[in-house]
């Protein structure tokens, strides 16, 4: 079994660092009501999916970080620790993705692991991250170099794996962070302590990322260019893979990394399995 600590070629075109975004002073934080929220998000859709009272906004340019609330799926609610709307990512037109966020971090409670739901900027779908620490079995490895009898059963098979990606320095940067992949820092006055029931987070840089992407065959891709494999005008029945359901494989696969480190069986999913042949071309997974 092949062991890398550089993942190459797996990293989405619409996540690398971009330098597209508005420069713009960030905003200081402000009360997160639902007097703040609306004029700045813009929609009652998004307002709605924040639940709880308190927390904080900031803005800087085209993008919009909630603090301190949680997030609703129509499946579950999410204990986010970051909400971000990134006007840059947002798909065009209408569709189920209204309303949603475009990246959410959030710690799960069952595994430990911090996970991440993000959009990729150039063609509007979503993607799930969770982060192992340095100790985990699969520490290190190339998403392409994970055994399929492994036991990882994810919505098109692992496509990315990765250190923590570099953060903004010394300033924070709230474009970069609204992409980023690596686990929330705690910073005074930015962030919101959680208190959390395992001991399980990676607390360094050192966390090492899979993920999985919603743009396989029978995925719709919202902003997919006339006759691109995920063209929302192609006669296969495409599903857009909303955010409920990303959220749930994100889960799904925290559960089943943490089960590997344990030696254990991964536990039951919630919900069915990712479906079948959603992509000839990739391996792994289901896909």
């Amino acid at each position: 079994m092949a062991k890398t600590t550089k993942s190459k070629a797996l990293v989405p075109a619409g996540q690398r660092k971009t330098s597209v975004m508005r420069k713009a002073a960030t905003v200081a934080a402000a009360p997160a009501t639902d007097g703040t929220l609306l004029p700045i998000l813009g929609s009652e859709l998004a307002v709605a999916k924040l639940i709880g009272v308190g927390g904080d906004v900031t803005r800087e340019g085209g993008v919009v970080l909630v603090t301190g609330r949680a997030y609703a799926t129509r499946a579950r609610v999410v204990p986010a620790e970051e909400i971000f709307y990134d006007q840059a990512a947002r798909p065009d037109g209408k569709g189920p993705w209204l309303g949603e966020a475009d990246k959410i971090s959030w710690r799960d409670g069952a595994s430990g692991y911090d996970c991440i739901m993000l959009r990729n900027t150039d063609n509007g779908f979503l993607c799930g991250y969770v982060g192992i620490p340095k100790d985990h079995p699969l520490w290190g490895w190339d998403a392409n170099a994970v055994p399929p009898d492994i036991g990882i059963d994810v919505h098109g098979g692992l496509t990315y794996s990765r250190l923590c990606e570099e953060g903004p320095s010394p300033t924070r940067r709230l474009a970069v962070e609204a992409r980023r992949i690596c686990h929330v820092t705690l910073r005074p006055a930015v962030y919101h302590p959680v208190e959390h029931a395992t001991d399980h987070r990676v607390e360094d840089s050192h966390a090492w990322w899979f993920g999985f992407s919603c743009d396989h065959a029978y995925d719709l891709i919202p902003n997919a260019r006339p006759n691109s494999s995920g063209s929302k005008s192609s006669e296969l029945g495409r599903i857009y893979r909303d955010d409920a359901y990303v959220v749930r494989e994100t889960v799904a696969l925290a559960a089943q990394l943490r089960a590997i480190a344990e030696g254990d069986a991964a536990p039951a999913r919630d919900g069915a399995p990712p479906p079948l042949g959603l992509d000839p071309r990739r391996g792994g997974g289901r896909g």
